[in-house]
């Protein structure tokens, strides 16, 4: 069974599918969208070379029957989808919870017929559904040990025990590459953390100094890069220091093996990674 809920950019939502107004009769676009392959000649010989491939925008369309009041569901149609507007369209089945960015390309409604049908077409610009949450990992943090009933004694209480950065394996269950977001904080001097891809040697490294209380961001998704340093209230760029033959590292499908590390003070770097799956259909 496929629920559908769309949110618009004012935040107006309408559920769409089994036990709403809007039966959901039909609904295409939601496979895998077609690739756009370029290839190049080869003068004299049989065959052709490979350029590069891209994904086209995606098109969903929604065929939509009108149940219950439907003069007034007509009007509840016009005002959430409005065209040339943005918004979000949820996909939820048995299987899956994905989400994906649309603008309202067309809403037609023919005025003579019954029952009452609503054609709405989506155009995504970015193709993929993406998953509705963030993953979060700790590659390196504190494991508390404070309990109750407590204990004073002379040499103080321990709070909590410092976990060093290990090798930790991130799954993505998406079947795109995706790109993520790396914190590290500090809690003493750090000299040039560094993230590796321990299966295929693939690094970033930025060369910096990190004091206690430093947060350093880097970002690795397409089109939204960034290293940005915060330090006393003040964020810094840091682009300028990426290290030489550093990569934007992405996450694969399935498994992705990484290790924090730092040219010194690994001990007090602690590495926080966040990624949002992504889907090419569902």
């Amino acid at each position: 069974m496929i629920q559908l809920q769309y949110i618009n950019a004012k935040q107006q939502s309408l559920d769409l599918g089994e036990g709403s107004d809007f039966s959901l009769i039909d609904f295409t676009g939601i496979t895998p969208p077609k690739a756009n392959i370029q290839i190049q000649a080869i003068a004299g010989f049989d065959g052709a070379t490979f350029v590069n491939a891209s994904v086209n925008p995606r098109n969903l369309v929604l065929t939509l029957q009108l149940q219950g009041e439907v003069e007034a569901n007509r009007q509840k149609l016009y005002d959430v989808f409005k065209i040339k507007q943005k918004g979000t369209l949820i996909y939820t089945s048995d299987r899956i919870e994905a989400q994906i960015e649309a603008y309202v390309e067309a809403l037609e409604i023919p005025p003579m017929s019954w029952p009452v049908k609503a054609l709405i077409s989506l155009l995504c610009p970015q193709p993929y559904f993406e998953a509705l949450q963030d993953i979060l990992t700790d590659i390196s943090f504190i494991e508390s040990t404070f309990t109750f009933p407590l204990q004073f004694t002379d040499v103080g209480i321990e709070m909590g025990i410092v976990i060093p950065s290990e090798v930790v394996n991130l799954v993505n269950p998406g079947d795109i590459s995706v790109g993520m977001k790396i914190r590290y904080s500090a809690n003493g001097e750090v000299v040039n953390p560094k993230l590796i891809n321990t299966q295929t040697l693939a690094f970033i490294e930025v060369q910096t100094t990190m004091l206690a209380g430093d947060v350093l961001t880097i970002t690795t998704d397409v089109g939204k890069k960034h290293i940005e340093r915060l330090r006393g209230g003040e964020v810094t760029n840091l682009f300028n220091a990426l290290a030489l033959g550093s990569t934007f590292l992405q996450l694969e499908e399935g498994d992705n093996v990484l290790y924090a590390t730092s040219s010194s003070g690994s001990s007090s770097l602690f590495t926080e990674i966040t990624f949002r799956p992504k889907y090419s259909g569902v």
